[in-house]
């Protein structure tokens, strides 16, 4: 996985350490994308803006617990982002009443957010795991980014969501066919 995310970013117009030091984020999204993704854990997921607006009703260990919390939505939405094109994997349209850049858009908004706030909670008082801070500081500072690389790891490393645009599909039938035995004259 680390590999393949790795030339991934080498690939995308994000490589890395191209605007910070950002190793430590490879290793993370590695973890992520491995522990996540077989089968997709989806426990403590809230839809839409609900991590922020909503706090959860059941959260054990404080302030680590919440920070947690919205560590995890931030997470749900960069994987969904990055790999499947939309924020919450549980919602197959756009929100109700919006277009689906808009969506997007918003998903993207909600992921930064809550990156922040897990980032803010851990940053208060004597901080847990500076490693996990400066990771989660750089998620939110550049959560696009990194989506994009998802997008890119997602598209030209594990064929998701693969499509022809109209100039290449016009090419492969402007094509002349391969002569065989079965071909016509």
């Amino acid at each position: 996985m680390l590999e393949n995310l790795l030339e991934a970013r080498a690939d995308s117009p994000f490589p890395t350490n191209s605007h910070r030091p950002d190793e430590d984020v490879n290793v993370y999204l590695a973890h992520l994308l491995a522990t996540r993704l077989a089968p997709l854990d989806m426990e403590g997921v809230q839809a839409g803006a609900d991590p922020l607006l909503l706090r959860p009703e059941k959260v054990d260990g404080g302030r680590r617990g919440l920070a947690e919390h919205y560590r995890v939505n931030g997470d749900h939405r960069l994987l969904a982002l990055g790999l499947f094109d939309r924020g919450d994997l549980r919602r197959r349209r756009p929100r109700w009443g919006r277009r689906a850049e808009e969506s997007r858009r918003q998903d993207r908004e909600d992921g930064v957010a809550c990156y922040r706030c897990a980032h803010a909670l851990l940053a208060r008082g004597r901080p847990a795991n500076p490693a996990l801070l400066a990771v989660l500081d750089k998620l939110g500072d550049g959560f696009a980014e990194y989506v994009e690389v998802l997008q890119h790891l997602a598209r030209w490393r594990f064929g998701l969501g693969a499509r022809l645009s109209a100039i290449d599909l016009q090419r492969l039938l402007a094509s002349p066919r391969p002569a065989g035995p079965d071909a016509t004259p």
